[in-house]
């Protein structure tokens, strides 16, 4: 699962993905502050 955590000024966000694909489209979105991570 590829996921993507976003830090905000007091909130985190977290978004999951099942393809690598999906989840570097939607890391594009995000400017600045996000991570993209791989859990098994």
């Amino acid at each position: 699962m590829w996921v993507i955590t976003v830090f905000e000024k007091k909130d985190v966000r977290i978004f999951e993905f099942t393809n690598k694909s999906e989840a570097t489209k939607a890391l594009e979105g995000f400017k600045k502050n996000a991570i993209l991570s791989f859990t098994k």
